[in-house]
Formats: structure tokens, C-alpha cells, sequence
């Protein structure tokens, strides 16, 4: 369960940054080059393949030297578990402080709109009470009528 939940907590913290860098200026010029990119890519997809092939043989080989000092500087006593542990500490205070403003700013928008919703349903209640105050009566019509018919008869 304790997995589960940190993986919900991650995966909203994620789902409201996409959402908040997408609502912006800046997320709004981002889509618009996503999706200028998209549409080169169609156009020449194995330059785009070979291009993706470069950048991950780069990436893998940035990441297995990363890894190899790493492992060189616990061999050799510079970097201890103290130190990775404080490091992990440091991201993760970060991570959630980060995840903490964006679910207070969500809880923020919801509160806003659930105020609309309520001064909508007010208005509706308003308007509820004045048609229940509307009385028809059809007593008068129904015994004009009658007397119509029994005169006639």
C-alpha cells in the first residue's frame, strides 16, 4: 500500500505539472513546436530514427560513465551513504514540497469552481422558490365552464 501511494502522489504531482506547463505561455509555444516537430517527422522518419539512435547511444554512454565514477568514488572513500542517503533526502523534500504547491494550487482552482457552483445552485434555488410562488388558479375557469354547459343544456 505504501508503494501504491507514493506512486499516486508521484503520478499527480506529474499529471499537475504537465497540466499547469501546458496552461502557460510558454507550455501553449512548447505544444506548438511539438507538434511543428511532429509534422517533419512525418515527412523524413528514418532521419528522426537515426537521429533518436545517436542521442540514446550518447545518453547511454553519459549515463554508464556517470555510473562508474560514482562507483569510483565510493571505492575509493569520497562519497559515502551518508552522503546519498542526504542527497535522496534532499530530492525527495524537494519532490514533495514541489508536489505540495501544486496540489494546494489544484485545491485552490476546485474551491473556485465548487464557489460558482454553488452561487449557480443559489440561483437556481431563487429561482425554484419564485415558480413555486406562481399560483394557477383553474377553479374560476372550471366553474365558468360548467355554468357555460349547464346554460347550454
Amino acid at each position: 500500500m505504501h508503494k501504491f501511494l507514493k506512486t499516486v502522489i508521484v503520478g499527480a504531482a506529474s499529471g499537475a505539472a504537465a497540466a499547469y506547463f501546458l496552461s502557460t505561455e510558454k507550455g501553449k509555444e512548447f505544444k506548438v513546436k511539438l507538434t511543428k516537430a511532429y509534422e517533419a517527422y512525418k515527412q523524413e522518419p528514418e532521419h528522426y530514427h537515426q537521429a533518436a539512435k545517436e542521442k540514446a547511444a550518447e545518453y547511454s554512454q553519459l549515463a554508464v560513465d556517470t555510473f562508474n565514477d560514482y562507483k569510483e568514488k565510493w571505492q575509493t572513500g569520497e562519497l559515502t551513504k551518508e552522503d546519498i542517503i542526504s542527497a535522496v533526502r534532499e530530492k525527495t523534500n524537494q519532490v514533495a514540497q514541489f508536489a505540495n504547491e501544486k496540489m494546494n494550487e489544484a485545491k485552490e482552482k476546485c474551491s473556485d469552481t465548487e464557489t460558482s457552483d454553488s452561487e449557480a445552485d443559489r440561483q437556481d434555488d431563487d429561482v425554484t422558490e419564485e415558480a413555486e410562488d406562481i399560483i394557477i388558479d383553474y377553479t374560476d375557469t372550471d366553474e365558468k365552464a360548467d355554468s357555460s354547459d349547464s346554460e347550454q343544456n
